[in-house]
């Protein structure tokens, strides 16, 4: 029988395939997504359900088997609550202050190789290299400082760029976004669970792309 823990085994296993388009695994993964107590406490205020446990787990299970009573509706209220979230959400986002802010950003270097493990990267290339305290401090003024402005100027432009990406596809009337942080699963399109992966267009493709179009270069723009 396809419970609680056959959904819960089915996600930690990582086999997202076996939500798609089946009604009590979506349903899973949508509880799931309002899995936060503020959500919660809202979602209990709107008078839908009555929870006896107080621990965010034990919630979990317990909401989760008040809806698979009746799957059906159970969706329809799950979709209404996290559009009304998501709206809400989304209204406090000032995308064009946003997407402003951004533009501030002139150069995107990393500021190392260290792919996305900057305390591995300052472990291995200064901790266990250098032996000499002076040595060490004259490198926090140069290299190391810029690898870490580097690390987290560039990490700051990524995060908010991704968030302004999921909103695009947040907006359309096809899909339901995720509320609250789920593992592989940003938003279901007509049910269907996807996971966004952002990636960068080639320079010099966009420059073409844009002339094609006779518009301006882009940080010019």
């Amino acid at each position: 029988m396809k419970d609680f823990n056959y959904w819960k085994k089915q996600y930690e296993s990582e086999k997202l395939e076996a939500f798609n388009a089946d009604q009590s695994g979506l349903l899973w993964l949508k509880t799931k997504s309002i899995l936060r107590k503020e959500l919660i406490a809202e979602l209990l205020k709107e008078g839908t359900l009555t929870l006896n446990e107080t621990a965010l787990a034990k919630q979990f299970v317990e909401i989760y088997t008040i809806l698979s009573k009746d799957a059906q509706k159970s969706h329809q209220i799950l979709d209404y609550f996290i559009h009304k979230v998501n709206t809400k959400q989304a209204d406090e986002l000032n995308t064009e202050q946003l997407v402003s802010e951004l533009y501030k950003l002139k150069n995107f270097d990393w500021g190392g190789d260290y792919q996305n493990s900057l305390d591995k990267y300052l472990v291995s290339r200064y901790v266990k290299v250098h032996k000499s305290f002076d040595i060490l401090v004259s490198k926090l003024e140069t290299e190391i400082s810029i690898a870490v402005q580097g690390y987290v100027l560039n990490s700051w432009y990524n995060h908010w760029t991704s968030i302004l990406i999921e909103h695009i596809f947040k907006r359309h009337p096809s899909v339901l976004p995720t509320v609250g942080q789920i593992k592989s699963v940003d938003f279901f399109i007509r049910d269907i669970p996807f996971d966004l992966k952002v990636t960068y267009l080639p320079v010099e493709y966009i420059k073409s792309k844009r002339a094609e179009k006779g518009y301006p270069v882009e940080l010019t723009f």
